[in-house]
């Protein structure tokens, strides 16, 4: 992976920025926001978040946003970010860049509940979301994916390392429920929507009055199981989790029996999937932070 040069040469970025978007307005001094495996975040001074990609997965995930922002923005509104400036990878970007102008407010905390008020325009927003229409999100280019199916894909990538980091009889409950969720019938479902697929809570923005002011990462966003998208908020807490789904079928959101059973065992999979996604990038400090949280979560703490 090659680094860009965070955090001491900042004036070369701006200086690539300078010349790049010549439309941004001032650059210098540039602010850091925040650092991850795939991206580096930056701000301008006139509000402007740029985010330089550290890996090949940055580059992908910034070319789908400019090429299904419009869309989104044109049927959400600005609650999701408008991409505005966008860079290809190049010999100064070598994984690309993406801006949008900040959305007001700040993330919540992880497992805090943010508020009934967050709770009923999360549970709106959601249910907006899953009912843009399916053929126009395919054909703005929303990618359509079989969420079950890549959920059991990590299964092989991630039993190696459990089987290494879990007790014995730990990884003899997950074992059995990875057999009993690869064969369940249950999880097959016709029901295809546009979701976001990854509402927690470093992809939303609170504003100072308790509300949804944002949803950001739109490069998650894809056609697909509608159940998917309840997995992520349930960690703000069950209180929370029964404002959002109130407010969801309220919205016009269809949540039947079979879409919350569906939701309950994408719940008991997630830190699977992240667990993969770290082993996938060799992201040592992910890979323990993702042991660690399927230790204490439904499946082995349950046992």
């Amino acid at each position: 992976m090659v680094e860009p040069p965070f955090p001491d040469d900042l004036d070369s970025l701006a200086a690539t920025f300078e010349r790049q978007f010549r439309d941004l307005g001032p650059v210098r001094p540039l602010r850091v926001l925040g650092a991850g495996f795939r991206s580096l975040a930056l701000e301008t001074p006139g509000g402007v978040v740029l985010r330089v990609g550290r890996s090949p997965d940055a580059a992908n995930d910034y070319a789908k946003e400019w090429r299904i922002g419009k869309f989104l923005v044109k049927r959400l509104g600005t609650i999701v970010p408008e991409p505005r400036w966008y860079a290809e990878a190049s010999a100064d970007l070598p994984y690309g860049a993406l801006g949008y102008r900040k959305l007001s407010g700040e993330t919540p905390a992880w497992g805090v509940d943010p508020g009934a008020a967050f709770a009923r325009d999360l549970g709106g927003f959601m249910a907006r979301l899953h009912k843009l229409p399916v053929p126009e999100a395919l054909a703005a280019g929303v990618p359509e994916v079989d969420s079950y199916r890549r959920m059991l894909s990590a299964r092989e990538v991630i039993t190696p390392v459990l089987a290494g980091r879990l007790k014995a009889g730990a990884f003899a409950r997950v074992e059995a429920w990875w057999n009993a969720f690869a064969g369940d019938n249950l999880m097959v479902t016709p029901r295809l929507v546009v979701c976001h697929h990854d509402l927690w809570h470093d992809n939303l923005v609170r504003s100072a009055s308790g509300r949804l002011s944002g949803v950001l990462d739109i490069a998650h966003v894809e056609v697909g199981d509608p159940a998917h998208d309840f997995p992520a908020p349930r960690y703000f807490g069950d209180g929370f989790m029964a404002e959002l789904v109130a407010a969801y079928r309220i919205a016009g959101g269809q949540l039947d029996a079979s879409d919350e059973y569906r939701a309950q065992r994408f719940y008991e999979a997630r830190e699977f999937g992240g667990l993969a996604w770290a082993i996938e990038h060799s992201d040592s400090r992910e890979i323990d932070a993702a042991v660690d949280k399927i230790i204490r979560g439904p499946i082995v703490a349950a046992g």
